[in-house]
C-alpha cells in the first residue's frame, strides 16, 4: 500500500484501431500499463495473431500461441504493442510464422541493426512509441488468401476445412503449409483458437453456456469444455470469469 493510504491503480489494458493508412497491416494498437504491486503472471490467451512489443527495454515479438502462455511483467511496468493484420507477419518479419510459436523473440534476431536503431529510437522518445512502431512497418500488403481464411475462420459459420481449400483454389496440403507460415499453426487449429475467441466475445449476449457454446460453434458443451481445457488450462466458467468480454 502506498504512504498516503491509497490503493495502488489496477492493471489496465486499452486497445484501439490503428489510422487508416495502416488498417490493412495493423489489426490493433494495444497499451497495457502493470499494477503498482506484484502479482501473479498474466495468462495470455492464443488468438492466431502476433504482436510486436516495447516494454521500455526490448522490442520483441510476441509469436503465435498454441495454447495460453504465462507473462511475469514487472509491477508497474508499461507495454506497448501492434497486432499485426492477418497475413502481414510471414512477409514482414521474413520468417515462417511456425518457427516463432510459442516463442518471445526479439526483433533484432530477425531484422538486426535495423530492429537495434528501432530500440534506441524508442528508448529515447518515450513519447512517440506507437507512432514510431507504426512507421517501422514496410508498406507491404498483407497475403490475400490468408487475410480471407482467418475472416472465414472467424465468422459464426465457417466452412468444412475441405471447402476453405477448394475455395483458395489450393489443396489441403497446401492449405496447411500456408497457414504454418502466416500463422504459426495448421488451419484446424486456427479454426479451434478463432472458435474460443467467437465464445469469449459472445458468451455475455446468451442464457446458458450450453447456449454460448453453441452460438460459438461448438457441437455441445462437453466439446467446448475439451477445447477449453486444452488451448486455456481452464474450465468454460473459468474462462469466461477471467477473460469473458461481457
Amino acid at each position: 500500500m502506498r504512504e498516503d493510504g491509497a490503493m495502488p491503480p489496477p492493471a489496465r489494458y486499452r486497445e484501439i484501431a490503428p489510422p487508416p493508412a495502416w488498417q490493412g497491416r495493423v489489426r490493433r494498437l494495444w497499451r497495457y500499463r502493470a499494477a503498482e504491486t506484484a502479482s501473479g503472471p498474466e495468462r495470455i490467451l492464443p488468438d492466431g495473431c502476433i504482436d510486436l512489443i516495447w516494454d521500455g527495454q526490448r522490442l520483441f515479438v510476441a509469436g503465435p500461441d498454441r495454447v495460453a502462455a504465462d507473462a511475469a511483467i514487472a509491477p508497474g511496468s508499461v507495454l506497448t504493442g501492434l497486432r499485426l493484420a492477418p497475413g502481414v507477419a510471414h512477409g514482414w518479419l521474413g520468417t515462417s510464422m511456425e518457427a516463432l510459436t510459442g516463442q518471445r523473440v526479439e526483433l533484432r534476431e530477425l531484422w538486426g541493426k535495423r530492429a537495434q536503431a528501432l530500440a534506441s529510437s524508442l528508448a529515447v522518445d518515450t513519447r512517440s512509441t506507437a507512432r514510431l512502431l507504426l512507421d517501422a512497418l514496410p508498406d507491404t500488403a498483407a497475403d490475400a488468401r490468408m487475410a480471407w481464411l482467418f475472416a472465414r475462420l472467424s465468422s459464426g459459420d465457417p466452412p468444412r476445412l475441405r471447402e476453405l481449400a477448394r475455395q483458395l483454389a489450393m489443396s489441403e496440403r497446401a492449405l496447411r503449409r500456408h497457414c504454418l507460415a502466416h500463422f504459426g499453426y495448421g488451419p484446424k487449429t486456427l479454426d479451434r483458437i478463432l472458435r474460443l475467441q467467437r465464445l469469449l466475445a459472445s458468451a455475455h449476449t446468451q442464457r446458458t453456456l450450453t447456449d454460448a457454446a453453441l452460438a460459438a460453434g461448438y457441437a455441445d458443451a462437453s466439446h467446448l469444455v475439451h477445447d477449453a481445457r486444452d488451448l486455456t488450462g481452464l474450465a468454460p466458467r473459468e474462462l469466461l470469469r477471467a477473460h469473458g468480454h461481457g
